[in-house]
């Protein structure tokens, strides 16, 4: 077959109009079309599976993140690229989560931060009749890696902790809910789930990868496969009263592993500039609410599955004795650092409001309520469990005070964070929380600093010689 009849057979897309891209890569730059600006990889060279280069040497403009969509559930803010020995990154690519029913984002979307603008006309959305639209290019590149990514979850991701769980649940994991993304895509075309396990194991790859080529294709299939799941999951959430009685499982399960996709990439966050983990704490509020709503809508006897899950440990039903948990034993974090009487003190009235002061004892009180249950010794999987129940139980005010930047909010989440330290071996938490606490350590007001000094203790120390 000569060239021209090769060209005739070659698979095309459909011809877009597009705008001009003032400040996006080269290559939508030379095509004149509108560049959505992701990092390391632009959406439109993602989608064709070519490099991605920019004249600015790599790094993002001052408050220019680009967003999946015009409505989200969560702001653009993972960023995944290598830490260096202190944390900090060189590197970024926004992050992609996705949303809940309409009458959510009024009530969980950030409206204004200085990380994660709200989308306008000045930063590119992509959408479904854009090339920002980003789908995998098919081809033996896309099966190659959707062949590595599979076996990779099914060989190192399904069972994530030292200590084995209930084997129905290590069976779920590992049979049952690949099999059910897998029926879902093909009965369905509803491929949300998949490519959630898709992304998730291409971040535990990246995460374990040294291979500076393959860690560049990894964060490229990531960010692909993580904006590809939150547009199919926006479709989800918007048909999820007509047909949770038949795919609740579905939907919830959809839900969780985009939540624990989310804590991963706490870890990927940079320390300077820190960025907070709002995507996690946005994430977790709306998964939350899309299993509360699953409990509602599906049929007695149905939704067997995730009730299994539910009913695995740890016990978190009861928000009482997580939320309203003594929580004494760090009071003393809310004190304003000049102490009683003074003239700052008393120009600091945050307190002063009822519910701002319920905010933080419930923070307070959900994290002393985790330190109990590491205490008495829970395995490493209910610990974790408990790690993500942070964003569903603690009210989504406390997110918002921490985009603030509220010294307060920041002290409160330094000391949650802390919890997370000795749990580094699990690959979903990393070093997410030592990371944390040395970013807020340097951007907190000088006044306030001290109240993390303990935390550093609690750092493991690299061996000698390494």
């Amino acid at each position: 077959m000569n060239d021209s009849n090769m060209q005739d057979h070659r698979p095309r897309g459909p011809r877009l109009y597009h705008k001009k891209s003032r400040t996006g890569c080269l290559r939508c730059k030379q095509r004149r079309v509108k560049c959505d600006e992701l990092r390391p990889s632009c959406g439109s060279c993602s989608r064709h599976a070519v490099e991605c280069v920019y004249s600015n040497s790599g790094q993002i403009p001052a408050g220019k993140v680009a967003q999946a969509t015009q409505q989200t559930l969560s702001p653009s803010g993972s960023m995944l690229v290598p830490p260096t020995d202190d944390g900090s990154h060189s590197g970024s690519i926004p992050g992609r989560l996705g949303s809940i029913s309409a009458e959510s984002k009024s009530a969980y979307s950030p409206q204004s931060s200085a990380f994660y603008p709200s989308p306008s006309s000045s930063q590119p959305t992509p959408d479904d009749g854009a090339d920002g639209d980003i789908s995998m290019p098919e081809g033996p590149w896309r099966r190659h890696w959707e062949l590595r990514l599979i076996h990779n979850y099914h060989q190192n991701m399904a069972q994530p902790f030292p200590v084995p769980q209930n084997p129905e649940i290590v069976a779920l994991w590992i049979h049952e809910i690949p099999n059910l993304a897998m029926r879902m895509a093909q009965q369905h075309n509803r491929c949300t789930l998949l490519n959630v396990m898709l992304a998730n194991s291409a971040l535990y790859m990246y995460t374990q990868s040294t291979d500076k080529q393959e860690r560049a294709e990894l964060s490229k299939l990531q960010s692909t496969y993580q904006y590809m799941f939150s547009r199919e999951q926006r479709r989800d959430i918007d048909e999820l009263t007509q047909d949770m009685t038949q795919h609740g499982d579905y939907v919830c399960f959809t839900a969780i592993r985009i939540l624990a996709h989310s804590i991963a990439l706490v870890q990927t966050l940079t320390v300077d500039p820190w960025e907070p983990p709002v995507q996690w704490l946005y994430m977790g509020r709306g998964a939350g609410e899309i299993l509360g709503m699953a409990r509602k809508l599906v049929q007695p006897g149905g939704g067997r599955k995730i009730a299994m899950f539910a009913r695995s440990p740890p016990d978190m039903s009861d928000p009482d004795q997580l939320i309203y948990h003594d929580h004494s034993a760090l009071d003393w974090l809310l004190e304003h650092p000049a102490g009683a009487g003074s003239i700052a003190e008393q120009e600091d009235r945050e307190l002063d409001e009822e519910n701002v002061k319920s905010v933080y004892d419930k923070a307070l009180s959900f994290t002393c309520s985790v330190q109990e249950a590491i205490d008495n010794g829970e395995p490493d999987y209910a610990i974790v469990r408990r790690f993500g129940g942070f964003a569903i139980w603690v009210p989504i005010e406390f997110t918002r005070f921490v985009e603030e930047r509220r010294p307060r909010a920041m002290v409160v989440l330094a000391h949650f964070m802390a919890l997370w330290l000795n749990y580094d071996h699990v690959w979903m938490i990393g070093r997410a929380g030592e990371m944390q606490i040395r970013g807020i350590y340097k951007v907190l007001p000088l006044e306030w600093s001290y109240k993390l000094d303990g935390l550093f203790a609690r750092f493991k120390q690299p061996e000698a010689g390494k």
